[in-house]
């Protein structure tokens, strides 16, 4: 999303180990709301882009869009990392993948 990419897009970050950033402040997902609601004030795009590490639990995901709606957020854009083909006759082509079984 090109809308995310912009230098005042409202981001909230989930780390694997469960930490929440709003843009580049880590903060308590209960202290969200206010927080949004005050970078949300002045802006037309009211949409808040959430970007989870795909290792965080589940809980703590969904504790940040309880606390996104609290603020009155209608607008939420999930943001996922793309995820790179292989490439055939690469470097290494053949060999397994780093974790995977030889022989299969």
């Amino acid at each position: 999303m090109q809308a995310a990419d912009k230098s005042d897009a409202v981001v909230v970050a989930i780390t694997r180990d469960g930490k929440t950033y709003l843009n580049t402040t880590q903060l308590p997902p209960d202290q969200l709301p206010q927080k949004v609601k005050d970078l949300l004030t002045n802006k037309l795009d009211k949409t808040v882009f959430v970007k989870s590490d795909s290792r965080a639990r589940y809980e703590k995901v969904v504790d940040v869009v309880d606390n996104l709606r609290a603020a009155g957020v209608d607008q939420l854009g999930l943001l996922t990392e793309q995820m790179q083909e292989k490439k055939a006759g690469g470097t290494g082509a053949g060999a397994p993948a780093a974790g995977s079984p030889a022989g299969q």
